[in-house]
């Protein structure tokens, strides 16, 4: 009798001083608990604790499957249970294992510590150390985590997941990954059931496919429907080096960019103020279309494309990109192309304008420029850098051919019309001889007029 007295006791000095150690500055629900406050009246210490655990928690929310060591107790009008080594538990289909615990009876709240992994179905989220709501079915973290639900990865400094609404958030260096693109961002909601997320605050979203980079404050993407949405002036970027050694940035901003990725071929929508640059190209409109596996930038409501010295304006006009280079530019529609005839006069301009126009270049100069239907041409004439008048011819079709990107020669081809204004008609009246719709727009975008958040 007195061994087993004497046994017990030690049980129970071994059992406070546990006790003691859990209780150093860890939290329960916001609070510390600290060794000043007051234990209460019952105490359990269980060795190896397992299938015990069904019938001491089988009226609890979250059930304790698994446990080396259990230690129960109350402070107040709560019901507590510290869990030790390799513990495991189970709230309906979400099993949550730690090293340690301290479980809330009264209030069905877990707090886990060490190598916490929570499972959801498919769907398993590690950190350090979070807190499981049994009334909410929540498991909230503090520390740095890490979820992986089959094709996707996510990493944040901190976060939570709701099991019931398969809803999680995440703050801080949010970091997404699957098997074409990557994903940056400071806040992030994944709605799991939806295949619905949204995030916010530089985000950055690069396609690993085709080299697209994509920055905006606001994202909206419905993986179910294969689109999403950027806004907060978003910003396109795709880096590429020519076959020449070249590198050629192409880039466009707007107001809002949809992605549409319901067809092989991927394309991004820009709505709104669209500015576009590459190279020695550049262009405004109000809506800009980016074929990203043809590699061609459609642009309409009133389009404007600059490359080098040459503007282009008419009612849709298509870039080609072929080897990574600007190949050709079509216009379709009130096509009209201008550029300045000379430095020295600033107010004479070269003209093209009809039905349908086309710039093809070469070596990154432009080598031809064809109008065809109802095709006219208007282009100062010089003689040893003196004005001479101007030529304005009309036909079916006209190709303007370039050296050096300046006007060589002219050919005009069937229903060839053509006058001629000598210098002394025109000199002090130039403004006059324009083709009808002529306009010359000096707001051409340049770098400056970009986001820098690409840098």
């Amino acid at each position: 009798m007195n061994l087993l007295v004497r046994c017990l006791r030690f049980e129970r000095s071994n059992a406070k001083c546990r006790m003691q150690e859990a209780r150093e500055e860890r939290p329960i629900n916001g609070l510390v608990r600290h060794a000043a406050f007051p234990l209460c009246s019952l105490f359990f210490l269980f060795s190896g604790f397992s299938a015990f655990s069904q019938v001491y928690a089988q009226d609890q929310t979250v059930h304790l499957i698994h446990a080396d060591s259990l230690i129960g107790y109350t402070i107040g009008a709560d019901s507590y249970r510290e869990l030790i080594g390799h513990v495991t538990m189970r709230h309906k289909n979400t099993v949550l294992k730690c090293d340690s615990a301290l479980q809330n009876l009264t209030l069905d709240i877990v707090n886990l510590y060490g190598n916490v992994e929570v499972r959801d179905d498919t769907l398993t989220l590690l950190t350090k150390q979070a807190q499981y709501s049994g009334k909410t079915s929540t498991v909230t973290s503090n520390t740095a985590v890490y979820l992986n639900d089959r094709r996707r990865t996510l990493t944040a400094d901190s976060g939570s997941y709701d099991s019931q609404t398969k809803m999680a958030h995440f703050y801080g260096n949010v970091f997404v990954r699957d098997s074409v693109s990557q994903l940056r961002a400071q806040r992030l909601i994944y709605y799991r059931d939806e295949g619905k997320t949204i995030a916010d605050a530089q985000v950055r979203i690069k396609s690993l496919q085709n080299n697209v980079t994509v920055y905006g404050s606001h994202f909206e993407n419905y993986e179910k429907k294969d689109y999403s949405l950027m806004s907060g002036r978003p910003l396109l970027v795709q880096i590429d080096t020519s076959s020449d050694g070249k590198i050629d940035t192409l880039m466009i901003t707007s107001r809002t960019m949809q992605a549409f990725r319901d067809t092989s071929n991927q394309r991004f929508v820009a709505e709104d103020s669209v500015l576009i640059i590459r190279g020695s190209l550049s262009a405004r409109c109000g809506l800009g279309t980016y074929f990203s596996k043809d590699s061609v930038v459609v642009l309409q409501k009133q389009p404007v494309v600059w490359y080098e010295d040459n503007q282009l304006t008419g009612d849709s006009i298509a870039v080609y990109i072929v080897n990574k280079r600007v190949s050709r530019v079509n216009v379709v529609g009130a096509a009209f192309a201008v550029s300045q005839s000379d430095s020295i006069y600033a107010n004479r301009f070269n003209q093209l304008k009809g039905r349908r126009l086309s710039m093809f270049l070469k070596d990154r100069k432009v080598d031809r420029i064809i109008v065809e239907s109802n095709a006219t041409s208007l282009y100062y004439l010089y003689d040893k850098n003196k004005p001479n008048g101007i030529n304005r011819v009309s036909g079916d079709r006209v190709v303007m051919y370039f050296t050096d990107g300046k006007i060589d020669r002219i050919a005009v081809i069937s229903g060839v019309e053509g006058d001629y204004y000598p210098e002394k008609m025109i000199a002090d009246n130039t403004g006059t001889y324009n083709l009808a719709g002529f306009t010359y727009i000096k707001n051409r975008p340049d770098r400056g007029d970009f986001p820098t958040s690409w840098k």
